[in-house]
């Protein structure tokens, strides 16, 4: 049964007409909670360069809870504040929801500045910067690579020597301007810089001149994972650790998920430690954890961590797996209601992401092959005939996915490797 979002706990008596705030425009989020919430009860901020940018200004006439966009500025700035004291004084808010990765330091200002449950400001700053992540994850004894800020090729040349490294922005998005250098010298320390520290997102940030910080890291070997948390009042409520598969090459762009990660004890528990350690060591409060790390062989190693729903349709997945509803869920959390969440999956599920080689597609093919495939839950392809295919280098550069559940780790790998073959996508 799906709590009613209009009783909200220690803000509004039961049966107030409540509103829920959205911190930036999340189509999949807004689907995924129609129907399920009360008709006009969110209300999005979002930047007016990116309402403009995404053509957002009819968007509430295609999802019945959403009642309208307000345009005001959240990135690197404080505009939003003042906007939901405004929005808060004309209709009660029940909750802030951090809807991408940019919004997340606004969203918990916020929350903060309305007295509701939130990551807390310093938590979401550390988010928000992988070099203060960095600072207090290592303070509070998470394991680390070795890393350091850097701006420019120097830095990068005179921390990596001729060893591997890591080259990254400290706080974009998507695996945008993601390097992973086998060796490096004064050459390619400058092409490497050059190339993140011009990294682009056109529909994800707005115009006006934004602060970004860079960082060089040591580069880990090992299996990679996540782990997705549902956090209250810093006590961990639920947790899933996911197994992840990235492509070869210089760019780390996921090409799939497997959930609950085939894990054995040890290895569960270590997860469980670490996922602990660091909501501890950054203060975060209430919300949710999308942490990365690397399984090294002194044990998980942080990669990076986000405070808000994770991309790559991992909360579907979840949900597959566990039966859950995870978006209303986090909303109930951060209006203080009660939530009930399992403790162990019914089935697991995987992702796989599309590929084709560069180039002008010329035919799409197998997509209904592999949505009638056993198991087989979704089988899109985001490009069409005419469209461009670029090399992967972030993960807006993926031409589709396929999502599958079966009953255990083994097969569900199998069925999805299964529907990816049966998709062609040519080009010329």
């Amino acid at each position: 049964m799906v709590r009613p979002i209009n009783q909200e706990v220690g803000m509004t008596a039961p049966g107030t007409d409540a509103q829920v705030l959205f911190v930036g425009y999340n189509a999949a989020y807004l689907r995924a909670i129609d129907g399920r919430v009360p008709s006009g009860s969110v209300v999005v901020i979002e930047e007016p360069d990116i309402i403009r940018k995404r053509n957002l200004r009819d968007a509430p006439t295609g999802f019945d809870c959403l009642e309208r966009i307000v345009p005001a500025r959240y990135q690197q700035s404080a505009e939003a504040l003042d906007t939901a004291v405004e929005l808060a004084a004309v209709r009660p808010v029940a909750a802030v929801v951090p809807g991408l990765e940019y919004a997340v330091p606004a969203t918990a200002a916020l929350a903060a500045k309305l007295g509701l449950p939130g990551a807390t400001e310093p938590a979401a700053q550390a988010l928000r910067d992988k070099v203060r992540l960095r600072e207090v994850a290592g303070a509070g004894g998470v394991r680390n690579p070795r890393w350091r800020e850097v701006h420019g090729p120097e830095d990068i040349l005179a921390f990596a020597g001729d060893g591997p490294v890591v080259v990254k922005p400290a706080n974009r998005q998507a695996s945008v301007g993601v390097q992973l250098l086998d060796s490096v010298d004064a050459e390619t320390a400058a092409r490497a810089w050059a190339r993140t520290s011009t990294a682009a997102e056109y529909e994800q940030v707005p115009d006006r001149e934004l602060t970004w910080r860079f960082l060089a890291e040591e580069r880990l070997r090992g299996p990679e994972y996540s782990v997705e948390a549902l956090v209250r009042r810093g006590e961990i409520i639920f947790e899933n650790v996911t197994a992840k598969t990235v492509i070869e090459g210089p760019y780390p762009v996921e090409l799939g998920h497997l959930l609950p990660a085939p894990l054995d004890r040890d290895a569960q528990e270590a997860f469980g430690t670490a996922i602990r350690a660091l909501v501890t060591a950054i203060g975060f409060r209430t919300g949710i954890l999308h942490a990365e790390w690397i399984l090294t062989d002194a044990g998980p190693t942080l990669v990076e961590c986000a405070g808000r729903c994770p991309g790559d349709y991992l909360i579907d997945l979840i949900d597959l797996a566990y039966d859950t509803r995870i978006r209303v869920d986090l909303i109930d959390l951060l209006a203080d209601r009660p939530v009930t969440l399992p403790r162990s999956p019914r089935r697991t599920s995987a992702i796989r992401f599309l590929a084709a080689a560069p180039g002008t597609v010329t035919e799409v093919a197998g997509v209904d092959t592999a949505q009638a495939l056993p198991g087989v839950h979704a089988a899109e392809v985001d490009v069409e005939a005419g469209q461009e295919v670029r090399p992967w280098a972030s993960s807006w550069d993926r031409a589709g996915h396929v999502i599958a559940t079966g009953p255990d780790a083994a097969a569900t790998r199998q069925r999805v490797l299964d529907a990816d073959a049966a998709i062609r996508i040519t080009t010329g």
